[in-house]
């Protein structure tokens, strides 16, 4: 283990006024310990850090350093203070490592968060209701009045359609990500409109609701753009992957 934890009156002061006060004083110094956890260590774990108190601290990658027990992948970080897990930190496929503000009164231990499931299969609902902040990490779309998407995550496939209707939605204000209310309305219509709607085709769920995936000022934009806004929306957006995977909640 590398560092010195240094005391000072940071920790009175912070006791006293608050910890919204505690970075005007002196800072406190604590160490930041890598581990592979529940998993194996099957590469080079990087090397233990110290960090200041209230600075913004940047944890390393583990992902080629541990490696997951069976049937489950690395899907962030998870933060140990005393054995007791304190926070995690999602990880997006397309986005730079997370940062935090290190406000811990305590050296810490990271590991990674592994999360059920695997990729290159379609995911199960249990996959979509455990990791909902989990990003895609490719995607495709095929466009038109009735086109199909494909979103991959790390633990698995969602496969999807998209609909250009001329059914408005309910309350004219709903953006992306509002599941319409009359869903046999959107499964009937006609294909063909300025009104863009998604849903979840696999893995195969009776629920899968129908959510507007945007609205568009003519229907020639929705037939050219629908599946690929479906498809943005799943992979990007935590909300609209909420509503399109609201069936798997329910299960």
């Amino acid at each position: 283990m590398k560092g010195i934890k240094i005391t000072t009156l940071c920790i009175a002061i912070a006791s006293v006024f608050g910890v919204a006060n505690a970075e005007t004083c002196v800072k406190t110094t604590y160490n930041v310990i890598y581990s592979c956890g529940d998993g194996t260590e099957s590469g080079t774990l990087p090397a233990d850090a110290v960090v200041n108190y209230y600075e913004t601290f940047t944890p390393a990658t583990l992902k080629s350093a541990c490696t997951p027990p069976t049937g489950y992948y690395i899907s962030g970080w998870a933060i140990y203070i005393n054995n007791t897990q304190v926070a995690y930190l999602g990880e997006s496929i397309a986005g730079p490592t997370p940062s935090f503000k290190y406000t811990y009164y305590a050296d810490i231990l990271i590991t990674p968060n592994y999360a059920p499931g695997s990729s290159g299969l379609i995911a199960t609902p249990a996959d979509l209701a455990a990791n909902l902040r989990v990003d895609g990490s490719t995607y495709t779309a095929s466009n038109g009045v009735s086109g199909t998407w494909q979103v991959v995550f790390p633990y698995g496939t969602v496969n999807g359609v998209s609909k250009c209707t001329t059914i408005m939605p309910e309350n004219t204000a709903r953006d992306a990500g509002f599941i319409a209310t009359d869903q046999s309305a959107i499964e009937n219509a006609t294909a063909g409109g300025q009104y863009c709607y998604c849903k979840m085709t696999e893995p195969n769920i009776a629920a899968s609701p129908w959510v507007l995936g945007s609205r568009y000022s003519n229907a020639s934009n929705c037939r050219q753009e629908c599946a690929s806004s479906c498809r943005i929306g799943v992979y990007l957006t935590d909300g609209f992957r909420a509503s399109v995977f609201a069936g798997a909640m329910a299960e």
